[in-house]
C-alpha cells in the first residue's frame, strides 16, 4: 500500500512567513538597548538565580 502525501504549496509560504515574523520579533527583543528590555530582565533573573544557587552549594553541611 503506497501512501502519497500531497502538500499544499501554500503550506510552505505560510511557514516562511511565520519564520520571518518570528525572526523579526527575536531581533527586536535582542536588539532592544533599553535597560528594562525583556532580554535584560531575563539575563538579570538568571544571574540572580545562579548567584543564589552557587551560594547555597558553597555552604558546607
Amino acid at each position: 500500500m503506497k501512501s502519497h502525501v500531497r502538500l499544499d504549496p501554500h503550506c510552505g509560504q505560510a511557514m516562511t512567513e511565520y519564520v520571518v515574523v518570528l525572526l523579526f520579533v527575536v531581533v527586536a527583543l535582542v536588539a532592544a538597548t533599553h535597560p528594562s528590555s525583556p532580554v535584560h530582565a531575563l539575563v538579570a533573573a538568571l544571574k540572580d538565580a545562579y548567584a543564589a544557587y552557587s551560594y547555597t552549594i558553597s555552604l558546607s553541611v
